[in-house]
């Protein structure tokens, strides 16, 4: 198989690696809209909707993984042509904006939702949960909102 064609297959890959990721960011955020609109009818229903994000971290690695590989392989096969433009290099500093993000404060929100959820409702939990539930939304925009900007840059390839 020539270059280009291997070249073109790891583009692909890429391309459904950062759809996977920026579409999981997007289901979770539905799913967690959901979440606390069921939560307020009915506790168990909302944490049923919840249950449905169980998986989503399995589906966010896989893309992340294709998302790196096939990012490292055309960097290697071009030789790292476009590590010295600067739409790449914003695009590559997003990436680790979205992973940090995400690690820092995605996780810590969730297993602070899961604790405040795993015990009695009284007014003290309320507000937590007000209080995340805030955050959790602003978290989820920011990172909808790097990935936009991600798409942008890849398509347009500002100089």
């Amino acid at each position: 198989m020539e270059t280009q064609t291997i070249y073109h297959i790891a583009l692909v890959t890429h391309i459904t690696g950062i759809t996977m990721v920026a579409g999981t960011v997007l289901v979770d955020y539905m799913i967690s809209k959901q979440f606390w609109k069921q939560f307020a009818i009915e506790k168990q229903k909302g944490l049923t909707v919840l249950e449905a994000t169980s998986k989503l971290p399995i589906l966010f690695g896989v893309g992340f993984l294709l998302l790196i590989i096939s990012g490292v392989y055309m960097m290697y096969v071009t030789h790292g042509a476009f590590g010295e433009q600067i739409w790449f290099r914003i695009k590559f500093g997003l990436i680790i904006l979205i992973i940090i993000n995400g690690l820092a404060i995605g996780r810590r929100l969730g297993i602070k939702l899961r604790k405040n959820l795993s015990e009695e409702t009284t007014g003290k939990v309320e507000m937590a949960l007000f209080k995340i539930k805030g955050k959790m939304s602003l978290f989820h925009i920011s990172q909808l909102a790097m990935f936009i900007i991600i798409f942008v840059l890849s398509v347009f390839k500002f100089s």
